[in-house]
């Protein structure tokens, strides 16, 4: 991890008092290391490709809705290095414990820590041939329907072959990463983060055959809105939601670039699962 930069990007969960200590003492910690901090905050919207060449790595500090966010506010995702502390229950992308931090963070700087690249998705909307919306996520693109809409219906393809005509309240497409959040509490798989997989999850499906499917990260994944029977969302990352309409076309496909994930080697996703889920 040696470089001549010398800023830490932080994004750290609003309103949070443990939150906002654990910023203070990381704070107090990078002035003795002769390191600024970058604070991402609800001012700033994205952190720019040039800004992003002065930054040694970004950390999220809270849970995984905090690192999401983090995420969320790069221009470019691999840029540096990524890394979480959890102050959550949960926290399957935070991995680092609160009273760790700073050890942590000093093998960072040393370069200790191992580096894991996580698939990102490009997701597209096209409405009448024309691209009205995109995003990239990392854990999951939802397609969602409003409490007052009975049922969503559409057509999934996968790598140009006709797949399934779904009726549903809704629909995932889910990296491997993202397979321990919305989806799984959708009824999809527990997925290995070394697997090359999307995963298709319904959600609440009118037909007891359908179910959860993995297919190759390479294919790309086309989905035709049919009569929405009111009102449809596309939700980036639980995060940023778009209207969808009868007609749109969603083409979601592995992005030509990965999130770098830091992490302490000790830390094994097995373990995670076994802490996390009790398993």
């Amino acid at each position: 991890m040696i470089s001549m930069k010398q800023t830490i990007l932080i994004c750290v969960k609003e309103f949070d008092k443990a939150a906002g200590l654990a910023k203070k003492e990381l704070t107090q910690w990078a002035k003795t290391q002769s390191i600024s901090i970058l604070e991402i905050t609800s001012a700033i919207e994205i952190i720019s490709e040039k800004k992003q060449k002065e930054i040694l790595l970004g950390v999220a500090i809270g849970g995984d809705g905090t690192f999401l966010t983090l995420v969320r506010k790069l221009a470019r995702k691999d840029a540096f290095p990524l890394m979480g502390v959890n102050l959550g229950s949960l926290g399957f992308i935070t991995e680092v414990n609160r009273d760790e931090m700073i050890k942590v963070m000093t093998q960072a700087l040393k370069g200790k820590l191992t580096e894991e690249k996580r698939p990102l998705l490009d997701v597209e909307v096209f409405r009448k041939n024309r691209r009205v919306a995109s995003g990239c996520v990392f854990n999951d693109a939802a397609i969602t329907k409003s409490r007052n809409t009975t049922m969503l219906r559409f057509d999934v393809s996968v790598a140009g072959d006709f797949l399934n005509h779904v009726r549903a309240d809704g629909y995932i497409i889910s990296t491997p990463t993202g397979s321990t959040a919305y989806a799984l509490s959708s009824g999809g798989a527990l997925i290995h983060p070394g697997v090359s997989a999307i995963e298709l999850v319904p959600i609440c499906s009118h037909s007891l055959s359908s179910r959860p499917i993995l297919v190759p990260m390479s294919a790309e994944i086309v989905i035709e809105m049919k009569e929405p029977r009111g009102e449809a969302s596309l939700v980036y990352d639980g995060q940023i939601s778009f209207a969808l309409e009868q007609g749109d076309l969603l083409k979601i496909r592995a992005s030509k670039n990965f999130l770098r994930l830091l992490h302490p080697p000790q830390q094994k996703w097995s373990e995670a699962l076994r802490k996390k889920l009790g398993l």
